[in-house]
């Protein structure tokens, strides 16, 4: 019997959000897996130790989700991490892949996946506290009320499409292109305003950890982010 693939989210950086589910079955596990070469330098990992002590006495494999768009690169990679535990799980031992907020959510973990339910090995997915979510918590505001829709994106290639877009607008991981997202930011901002509309702009860096910034009003975003940034634009 081949054993259980688990893909844990364990929050943003506060120890304190992650569930009793995922410290139950990260202490079930064998082998854990961490999207950073070097374990020290892994958030995942930093939250699990603050909660689990005993986590340094697994074995950890460390593998590095490199951040690039190249779909025949992401597949190899894909591919290799997968051969790299496939036979831990076809020898009966229990591995689980840590995230960084859900596992659901543009995660490199869901490729994994796919890879080990086509072989018939149980996956399990275990949800974790959202980036955006924590996000709007921290800084006490809602991201949808009534009947308001909600966009959550990654990517802001086509940010001038996902600006028109009715509802709340959530950009995840955004810190790197920020001067040219602030530009447009700022031009949204002018044009609802010149129709009667208000929209507020909010950005949350490093949500969960020491070093967490929130900005409100799109005027306050610095030029130079972290990538670990979220904005939140939300209609009035």
């Amino acid at each position: 019997m081949s054993g259980i693939l688990n893909g844990i989210g364990v929050g943003v950086g506060d120890p304190d959000m992650m569930t009793l589910k995922a410290i139950k079955a990260i202490t079930a596990s064998d082998y854990i897996c961490l999207p950073r070469k070097d374990k020290e330098e892994c958030r995942a990992y930093q939250i699990v130790k603050a909660v689990i002590p005993g986590v340094d006495e697994k074995k950890i494999l460390c593998f590095d989700f490199e951040m690039i768009r190249d779909k025949e690169v992401l597949y190899d990679i894909h591919h290799s991490i997968y051969d790299t535990v496939k036979p831990f799980l076809v020898d009966g031992q229990n591995v689980s892949f840590l995230t960084i907020g859900d596992p659901t959510i543009y995660s490199t973990f869901s490729y994994i996946a796919e890879l080990a339910r086509k072989d018939d090995i149980e996956v399990r997915l275990i949800n974790g506290v959202t980036s955006f979510c924590a996000c709007a918590a921290s800084l006490g505001v809602s991201l949808c009320d009534g009947g308001t829709e909600l966009h959550v994106v990654s990517d802001t290639n086509d940010l001038d499409d996902i600006l028109r877009l009715s509802g709340t607008k959530v950009i995840m991981k955004c810190g790197r292109n920020m001067p040219e997202i602030r530009e447009k930011l700022i031009d949204y901002v002018m044009e609802n305003s010149k129709v009667g509309k208000s929209v507020k702009i909010y950005a949350v860096a490093n949500c969960g950890t020491e070093n967490e910034k929130r900005f409100i009003g799109v005027e306050t975003i610095p030029d130079e982010m972290p990538y670990m940034t979220t904005i939140i634009v939300k209609e009035c």
